[in-house]
């Protein structure tokens, strides 16, 4: 057989292999094979025709039988059947979203895409799944969903705000080998969002299963087991899977607050997906008793109607009374007691000694109204273990005289939930225990009065007014006449701001904020952008630790603006950037204001940014910078641009550091427009900066 005849061959067994219409290919190729006369040729040609008419007799034998099977429905199968045919003919598919959320906070945690029929009704998921596989069409079941799926997920990311979407697949059947090219492409590119949720009724071989794990382990894609508890799904199978997430079987949470068996054996299935590092997921959650059952039991994720319907849009929160409910559960797994809870009404005042009394520990205000106002008073020295809890959407006022609040370390002492826009009013002598002040990153607290209100916080990563160090915190507004002090000891954390920052406005007020640790931030961010206006207020601030900065970011980007204020910073870290940002951008601007600044740090700078582009202007203002250490500077850091300009500013250097400068910046971009300028540096006083081009 000579090489044109075995090229030819090829390309027809090929074809073949692809799915080619069989009559179609002996009439586009008989001539060509009646050409080739070789012995090899003509053996090869005769095998190949008859292993073609076999198919064909196959394929015949086939579509007799589905036709005999046909014939024997019912005139209602028939009609679906047809309604089955017709959507999977046009690819009319649309899909359902379901929320999958945290067991500890009820946020959503990830989505499931289910498959609807559009407008045809009638046919529900059961209907396509029954009469696909009854043509022997479930590989076209499989295609449509990862292409239709993975299209809209890559034109729709935004929509999904990164949260991973469970797309479910039928492993044991193998679609087109082109169209399976294409989707192993996309789910490639998109294997930070999509988990793959396999749903089976047979058991694999190993061969297959290897094949399966491999594929996706090689997409990097997580994998997700269905109803987990039935079938062929054992510990032995589980091992062999090694999934990301196990979802247990809704069969085994109907009525499991009454069984003790079915306890039983789900919370062996949770204690043994967290010693593998799997998580554990309830789907079919229908009722109170079976959310609080499974929550208690330690289960990671939830899914259900009790707690979302499917939809066609993607909701980015459930209900806000069934995540309270799922906190309160968290808690009482977490803490082993039971929260009582008081709904304050609109209007009223809230006794913290007699709630305490009754054994109350959580205050709920604007559960059944959205505005008003609610006072909440307590005594001197009158310690409790009672939490406020201000409900979604609420636009009222909320008071506080002498109140002493107290929660467990990560659960805020007052929680500013998703959509407020709250005045919080401080009266008498306010003190905050363990944890400080949440507002939900889409809401804004204002905080007014003349009370004191100190926030002690507990041993764990931290946050004063703000939110935690892995989220943004909404608007805070501060317009406070009297003293707000912040003080903090532990590993990471944020006195006023959070890990990824929010705007803060500080309008009057008196603030004392202590952030020590691995990594603090009194005023701003740790990852986060910074973007502060301070005015009119007395501001007192220290940090110590590895990282720190006393009003800006620490990686982010800081913009901050100080007015008509006396400010006094301290900082002492390995790295610092007392006001500024340590690797983001800086831009800082002082204006009538005093300014007094005390950094010690191994690398450092007092105004700036250490390791990006800095910007200082300093107009009208009293500013003193004292700094030492090793690579220590005062204005600007040791990478990029630094630019400082003064504008009839009083303004007083002093710096002992090895790097024989204060500032980095060069003559064109230091600035003087009247005022006076002194430096120390290292015991030796100037007239004005001293930076790197000048010596």
């Amino acid at each position: 057989m000579d090489s044109t005849e075995l090229q030819f061959l090829t390309e027809f067994i090929e074809q073949i292999n692809n799915g080619a219409d069989i009559k179609t290919l002996i009439d586009r190729y008989s001539e060509m094979l009646e050409n080739y006369g070789s012995r090899e040729a003509l053996r090869l040609k005769e095998s190949i025709l008859c292993l073609i008419h076999e198919l064909d007799e196959l394929r015949m034998r086939a579509q007799a039988s589905l036709a005999a099977a046909e014939d024997r429905l019912t005139g209602q199968e028939k009609q679906e059947l047809a309604k089955v045919k017709g959507l999977m003919d046009n690819n009319l598919f649309t899909y359902y979203f379901q929320p999958i959320v945290r067991a500890d906070s009820g946020e959503i945690y990830s989505y499931e895409a289910l498959m609807r029929s559009g407008d045809i009704q009638g046919i529900t998921p059961f209907h396509i799944l029954k009469y696909a596989a009854f043509m022997d069409r479930l590989a076209e079941i499989e295609q449509y969903t990862f292409s239709n799926m993975l299209r809209y997920i890559s034109e729709h990311r935004a929509l999904f705000a990164d949260r991973p979407v469970f797309i479910n697949s039928i492993p044991s059947v193998r679609i087109h080998p082109e169209a399976e090219h294409e989707i192993e492409q996309k789910l490639a590119e998109l294997s930070d969002i999509v988990v793959v949720e396999m749903t089976e009724q047979s058991e694999f071989s190993d061969k297959d299963l290897e094949y399966i794990k491999d594929k996706f382990s090689r997409l990097g894609v997580r994998i997700a087991i269905d109803d987990y508890g039935t079938g062929y799904s054992n510990i032995s199978n589980l091992l062999r899977y090694t999934p990301n997430f196990v979802k247990i079987d809704r069969s085994l949470l109907t009525g499991i607050q009454d069984n003790p068996n079915k306890k039983h054996f789900v919370r062996e299935i949770i204690d043994f997906c967290h010693s593998n590092g799997i998580m554990a997921l309830a789907e079919g959650v229908e009722n109170q008793q079976e959310l609080k059952t499974v929550i208690m039991l330690g289960v990671d994720l939830l899914q259900g109607y009790y707690l979302a319907y499917p939809s066609p849009e993607v909701i980015d929160a459930i209900p806000y009374d069934i995540r309270s409910e799922i906190r309160v559960y968290r808690e009482e797994r977490d803490h082993g007691r039971r929260l009582k809870m008081y709904n304050a009404s609109s209007g009223e005042r809230v006794s913290l000694e007699k709630l305490l009394r009754e054994g109350y520990s959580r205050i709920v205000i604007g559960r059944d109204y959205t505005t008003g106002t609610v006072t909440v008073a307590g005594a001197p020295y009158l310690d409790t273990n009672i939490h406020i809890e201000v409900s979604e959407g609420f636009c009222g006022r909320v008071e506080i005289n002498n109140a002493h609040l107290s929660n467990d370390v990560h659960r805020p002492c007052i929680d500013i939930s998703d959509k407020c826009r709250c005045t919080l009013f401080i009266d008498g002598d306010n003190r905050l225990e363990n944890s400080g002040i949440r507002v939900h990153e889409r809401a804004e607290l204002r905080v007014e009065g003349m009370g004191l209100l100190e926030i002690f916080l507990g041993n764990a990563d931290y946050y004063g007014i703000g939110n935690d160090i892995t989220s943004r915190h909404g608007k805070l507004h501060f317009e406070h006449n009297a003293l707000i002090r912040v003080k903090s000891s532990s590993h990471s954390g944020v006195c006023i701001g959070s890990g990824l920052g929010g705007p803060i406005v500080i309008r009057s007020g008196e603030y004392d904020l202590e952030a020590h640790g691995n990594n603090g931030v009194c005023l701003g961010a740790i990852d986060g952008d910074v973007d502060t206006d301070i005015y009119n207020c007395d501001f007192g601030a220290r940090a110590a630790g590895a990282c720190s900065s006393v009003i800006g970011s620490l990686n982010g980007s800081a913009k901050v603006r100080i007015s008509a204020s006396s400010i006094r910073v301290y900082g002492y870290s390995r790295k610092l950037a007392a006001i500024g940002s340590l690797r983001g951008a800086a831009d800082v601007g002082f204006e009538n204001a005093s300014i007094n600044i005390h950094a010690s740090g191994t690398v450092m700078t007092a105004c700036g940014s250490l390791y990006n582009d800095s910007s200082v202007k300093v107009e009208s203002c009293t500013f003193r910078a004292k700094g030492d250490g090793m690579q220590a500077l005062l204005i600007g850091g040791i990478e990029g641009r630094s630019r400082f300009a003064v504008t009839n500013a009083d303004v007083g250097l002093e710096l002992t550091s090895e790097l024989g400068v204060c500032t980095y910046a060069d003559d064109e971009d230091i600035v003087i427009n009247g005022g006076s300028i002194n430096l120390a540096f290292e015991g030796k006083h100037y007239d004005r900066v001293i930076n790197k081009r000048q010596l």
